[in-house]
């Protein structure tokens, strides 16, 4: 009888990488990313600026997305269902430029044991023509339930989360912002990230959800828009 559950989580795929690819950051992409989560900055659409487009930041996790194949390995289908994406750390050391070649690739970098089941770290690395580090983002994951077939591995270390010493009391700032009936169908078209349990009610349903939900990058993308415009003058060059 097939065991029930996620079943054992392999060690073997720790280190292992995934399929690199290339994105050219032209008028097109970044003017598409923009609009994808309604950023009307002039600084992503008016190509007729100097020194050209700006590069909505956010646009990593649609460079990510797209890099997370994997050709030399089997995708675990039993493991699958019961994922879940834990948090994601993004580390930007440079502005994305228009017209940059930006090439990014994943690896597994880390699998844990912990109480709920298996944590892994997936962490893609963003660079340009030149070889430089553009950006770096760990995709942190738990698969429900699952059992590690061997000890911890961690070949590269997590990176050390902020530290605030106090906080304000109440928020120095807020705003509101209208999510549409059609917000997860324009990120998807637009930011290039499908999965339809964000755009069709059915899947959503069966997912165990009374509904569908919003990318969590595209909600990641609206909080940083407004960062950038209150924070920043709309200069997306300082995030």
């Amino acid at each position: 009888m097939p065991e029930e559950g996620p079943g054992q989580i392999s060690t073997a795929e720790v280190g292992c990488y995934t399929v690199a690819r290339t994105t050219l950051l032209d008028t097109r992409r970044i003017m598409a990313y923009a609009a994808s989560i309604n950023d009307t900055n002039e600084a992503y659409f008016n190509d007729l600026r100097e020194p050209g487009l700006q590069v909505h930041p956010a646009i990593c996790f649609s460079l990510q997305w797209n890099a997370r194949f994997l050709i030399d390995r089997a995708v675990n289908l039993q493991a699958a269902p019961f994922g879940v994406h834990a948090e994601t750390d993004l580390r930007i050391f440079q502005p994305f430029k228009q017209g940059e070649a930006i090439t990014t690739q994943g690896r597994l970098v880390a699998r844990k044991q912990i109480r709920p089941g298996v944590y892994s770290v997936d962490r893609y690395r963003m660079t340009n023509g030149q070889g430089q580090l553009v950006a770096e983002l760990d995709y942190n994951g738990i698969i429900r339930g699952g059992k590690l077939d061997g000890a911890d591995i961690e070949l590269e270390p997590e990176i050390d989360k902020p530290v605030c010493d106090s906080l304000p009391e109440q928020p120095l700032w807020s705003e509101e912002i209208y999510i549409s009936i059609h917000a997860g169908q324009q990120y998807t078209e637009c930011a290039a990230i499908f999965n339809p349990i964000h755009t069709e009610p059915s899947v959503a349903r069966k997912a165990g959800l009374p509904g569908v939900i919003l990318h969590g990058s595209a909600t990641k993308a609206y909080a940083l828009t407004e960062v950038i415009n209150h924070c920043f003058a709309g200069d997306a060059r300082r995030v």
